[in-house]
């Protein structure tokens, strides 16, 4: 299916993963099926802005190639304010960073810890 028709239709992400195309079942550690993912997930970008499903699927595919990927910290940081209210995942998220503290660039490391 073309994906500039998806463009014009007001269908989330879930639609594109699920169907007709199936990317959920592909399998995430093949680089070229991330991509294709990746992909797809770029085309609804505006309409799944404020959602944190959205990002946190992105932030799992991200996961994979965060050293080659700087999409892993943009997504990383808006997952990190969209859960600024959901304080289970906020702390799960806080707790990842602090792990993870020197993958970050500096001017990530700043946004995140002015609003820790």
């Amino acid at each position: 299916m073309k994906y500039s028709l998806w463009n014009l239709i007001p269908y989330d992400y879930t639609y594109l993963i699920n169907f007709p195309n199936n990317l959920k079942k592909l399998s995430l550690l093949n680089s070229t099926n991330r991509n294709e993912i990746k992909e797809v997930l770029k085309k609804n970008k505006t309409k799944n802005l404020l959602d944190i499903n959205y990002w946190n699927y992105n932030l799992i595919i991200d996961s994979y190639s965060k050293e080659s990927n700087n999409d892993f910290e943009v997504s990383f940081i808006n997952l990190f304010f969209l859960t600024k209210n959901n304080k289970t995942k906020n702390l799960d998220l806080k707790k990842y960073f602090v792990s993870n503290y020197k993958y970050f660039n500096k001017k990530n490391k700043k946004i995140i810890l002015d609003n820790y």
